[in-house]
């Protein structure tokens, strides 16, 4: 146990900075390939606008239950530059699944692949799912750990303060930079 404690403590500290307010974290750039073999740069993409970038494997539970409101969310906001990308946490041994999978789901934003976690671990993700709000600059201005329906409303109202051209009934109500 004392092992443990130094590792599980350090996990609950980066849990708790991470929680808060976003700050001014910016994302590390990354370079993956998609599940149609093409590179995805998270650069590239800040170019066209925000990114939403969600943490999820084919085994995750509360994974599967995000999916349908990252998908409407896809829809809805991708004309006015959203990006909503899945980062895929499968094994190298599951990968050739992935496509399969969510095709029958009827999944419809692109996914990359993270083989060895690599984007993981510096994005300080230690459980899934994990989704992040990208502003274009690259600054971090929401993280939601796990998949709670109450999470929806802060994250839309983020979105939308993030974009061009918000309706006058979908106003956001504060700074998402400073939501939580």
């Amino acid at each position: 146990m004392k092992r443990r404690m130094p590792w599980i403590m350090g996990m609950l500290t980066a849990l708790l900075l991470w929680t808060g307010p976003a700050g001014a974290a910016t994302a590390p750039d990354f370079n993956l390939r998609d599940t149609g073999g093409k590179r995805v740069n998270l650069k590239a993409l800040l170019k066209k606008g925000p990114v939403l970038l969600d943490f999820w494997a084919t085994w995750c539970k509360p994974c599967l239950k995000a999916m349908p409101k990252l998908e409407e969310i896809h829809n809805t906001y991708k004309d006015r530059g959203l990006t909503v990308l899945g980062v895929n946490e499968d094994g190298p041994r599951s990968q050739t699944k992935v496509k399969p999978f969510l095709r029958a789901r009827k999944i419809s934003f692109p996914s990359v692949f993270d083989p060895d976690g690599g984007v993981m671990r510096r994005m300080q993700v230690g459980l899934l799912p994990v989704t992040f709000l990208i502003a274009q600059d690259g600054e971090i201005v929401l993280r939601q750990a796990g998949y709670d329906p109450d999470h929806e409303k802060p994250l839309i109202d983020a979105i939308e303060s993030l974009l061009p051209g918000a309706d006058a009934g979908t106003e956001p109500t504060g700074d998402a930079r400073a939501e939580k």
